[in-house]
């Protein structure tokens, strides 16, 4: 395939498909480079993505067009994207010096006695990762980066739609002084012979994927009994109470609504308003909605771009279109135009509809009044989703509350579910995924205890 901005005409390097022959060579590649990683001492893995984050940094207006061209990421976001990916290399590397280990007290009965133990933990094996193409950079940084600070070899399959980013970072792997093929790049459709090379060899030690979950579902049945991590999306409600900041909630909700045209798994899709500031909110909301520009990426003043494919526009026209002729009501936005969709908000929508329940993943968020607060959990709770939360509140009984009672991984307290920061433990309950990302709990699920007994 050619990587080629479908805007400017910039055209990258022709990448091909991996094939079979190159899984099989990978593969033995993957084993002897994790022999050499195990043994690397945590100082040069800590200076070699170190390397590998200042070269990012030095390089993200590239990184940043890169993503834009592929993914179709405005790209004042893409840049954004590109210094989170820098970021997420340096808490690598910092985080590649402290995996610890502790001393277990054997005495704590007879017959421990005069025993001594302590564990510690040691890199896995060859990790299989499969990225997304929302966050094409970003989201390959944050298996890489840990598998690396672990002492693991790692090889990632990118999404077939956006493999450059993957593979540009790839390149600054290789010339980061770690061992060669640490990190590998197979191109190619997911689902194909060479994933399920990957996810059926026993050489495969562990396999991080971020997708949805009718993917996660084939790739588990495939790989077997393997170690999983798993980021699967969510069905994300912000919550605005009565005594909330609304011009607070106003500009952060339409950011979480739209940025990267809603393809993003902590988009805010449901904003359940309470009645008393319903109208209020709604109205600020529509306006500020109705001023996004919509365009060219590479333009600096774009705010939502195109979709990833025209398929993708047309199946979020189609979601709301039948939400409308169920009586829903579109507010601003609902228009499509090739793989442009029109920002977009929605009140009325049904609850039983596919576009209450499900996700999303379009730029299309849900106005909801909400009575009360048993009201505005249920109704939050009602998906079978549980990744992030938000609510807008003043009131610490309110915000308690919901902390205890939403069900999902992350509850934020004036603020959208549209937020992280690379270091907290990242990932969901329900259908929304297995472990948590973030570099230090990555690390955690990337490495096994290994624990030793000494008899005095």
């Amino acid at each position: 395939m050619i990587v080629k901005n479908k805007y400017s005409g910039d055209q990258f390097v022709e990448l091909k498909d991996s094939n079979l022959q190159d899984a099989e060579t990978t593969l033995n590649k993957a084993k002897k480079a994790f022999q050499a990683m195990r043994e690397l001492p945590s100082f040069e893995r800590y200076e070699a993505l170190l390397r590998v984050s200042k070269e990012l940094e030095n390089r993200r207006e590239e990184f940043a067009r890169i993503i834009a061209n592929e993914a179709g990421k405005p790209i004042k976001y893409s840049r954004g994207e590109a210094r989170r990916a820098s970021i997420t290399m340096l808490f690598s590397a910092e985080e590649s010096k402290r995996i610890y280990g502790e001393t277990i007290p054997m005495d704590v009965e007879s017959r421990g006695r005069n025993r001594f133990a302590y564990y510690n933990r040691v890199p896995i094996g060859p990790i299989f990762s499969i990225t997304p193409f929302n966050d094409p950079l970003n989201l390959v940084a944050h298996k890489v980066g840990p598998a690396l600070a672990a002492g693991n070899s790692i090889v990632n399959k990118p999404a077939s739609l956006t493999p450059y980013s993957g593979y540009k970072l790839n390149e600054l792997v290789n010339n980061s002084g770690l061992p060669e093929n640490a990190m590998q790049t197979v191109i190619g459709p997911g689902g194909g012979e060479v994933t399920n090379f990957f996810l059926n060899s026993d050489e495969i030690k562990k396999v991080t994927f971020t997708g949805g979950i009718e993917a996660a579902e084939k790739l588990i049945k495939k790989a077997g009994i393997k170690k999983y991590s798993m980021e699967l999306g969510s069905n994300s409600p912000v919550i605005v109470w009565n005594d909330a900041d609304l011009d607070l909630a106003t500009d952060a909700i339409v950011d979480a609504a739209m940025e990267s045209q809603g393809q993003n798994c902590i988009h805010s899709q449901r904003i359940l308003i309470h009645k008393d500031v319903y109208d209020d909110l709604s109205k600020r909301l529509v306006e500020k909605v109705a001023k996004l520009k919509v365009g060219d990426p590479l333009d600096d003043s774009t705010d939502v771009g195109p979709m990833i494919a025209e398929g993708e526009a047309i199946r979020v026209e189609k979601e709301v279109n039948n939400a409308v002729s169920q009586g829903a009501e579109v507010l601003v936005g609902g228009k499509r135009q090739g793989r442009f969709y029109q920002p977009t908000l929605v009140a009325k929508v049904k609850h039983d509809l596919s576009l209450w329940h499900n996700e999303i993943f379009g730029p299309v968020s849900i106005l909801q009044p909400v009575k009360n607060f048993e009201e505005a959990i249920t109704m939050a709770n009602d998906v079978p989703y549980g990744l992030q939360a938000g609510i807008y509140t003043n009131n610490l009984d309110i915000a308690t509350k919901a902390i205890q009672r939403l069900d999902f991984g992350a509850v934020l307290i004036n603020d959208t579910s549209d937020f992280r920061v690379d270091v907290m433990p990242f990932g969901g309950m329900k259908l929304s995924g297995l472990g948590r990302e973030g570099i230090r709990f990555a690390i955690e699920e990337m490495t096994e205890i290994k624990l030793a007994i000494f008899r005095k």
